[in-house]
């Protein structure tokens, strides 16, 4: 990870009066590493595993149409604790180990507020459907529940050029899923995402 960071500030100095190209009718592919942020009851862990991967095209110089998909992989530890039956006839008392896998795919629309400026913010919004694999582990027992569900992820973001064709970008997400779990109580399964990609 050093080295990425790294890697990305040598681009930074090398490349400052360089200038990334959005015109309408061109293609844009990015790549981006990503944070996960639980906003549900079943996990409250940040995922430091995550990675998003996004095809653009510019309608406009300042508008993009595009596909995505992302991941992250969460995991938390829960120390031992008594859990007891909703009738009260038994408990058990165990540490477990809370898991979720989330893949949303969107159609994405976004928007450049200041085209042709060296820093390009943007917003944007993303529809679609997101999978989401959940379990719970428990010594040598486990329960697992999976599901498909709706997902609408408003994002901004900022693109900064590092050559004529390509930019460095940094994005904040919310993936508002419609997912939930028999697992847990939780009323969705949706996430915040903390972006910094490399667009080309």
């Amino acid at each position: 990870m050093k080295k990425f960071i790294l890697i990305l500030i040598v681009f930074l100095i090398f490349h400052t009066s360089s200038y990334a190209q959005f015109s309408a009718g061109q293609d844009k592919f990015s790549i981006a590493w990503e944070v996960g942020l639980p906003s549900n009851d079943f996990l409250s862990e940040t995922s430091w595993r995550g990675g998003r991967i996004e095809y653009q095209r510019m309608l406009k110089d300042n508008m993009s149409v595009g596909i995505a998909a992302s991941w992250n992989s969460f995991s938390q530890y829960v120390p031992k604790t008594t859990y007891q039956k909703p009738d009260g006839s038994g408990a058990i008392t165990t540490d477990i180990v809370r898991e979720l896998y989330s893949v949303p795919i969107t159609a994405n629309l976004k928007y450049y507020f200041k085209a042709g400026d060296k820093i390009k913010p943007y917003g944007g919004i993303g529809l679609g459907t997101q999978y989401c694999d959940q379990a719970i582990y428990f010594n040598i027992y486990g329960l697992s529940d999976d599901s498909w569900g709706f997902v609408a992820r408003p994002e901004l973001g900022i693109a900064y050029p590092v050559s004529p064709t390509s930019a460095i970008s940094l994005s904040v997400a919310y993936n508002y899923a419609s997912n939930t779990s028999d697992l847990s109580d939780a009323g969705h399964l949706s996430h915040v995402a903390i972006g910094l990609g490399f667009v080309f």
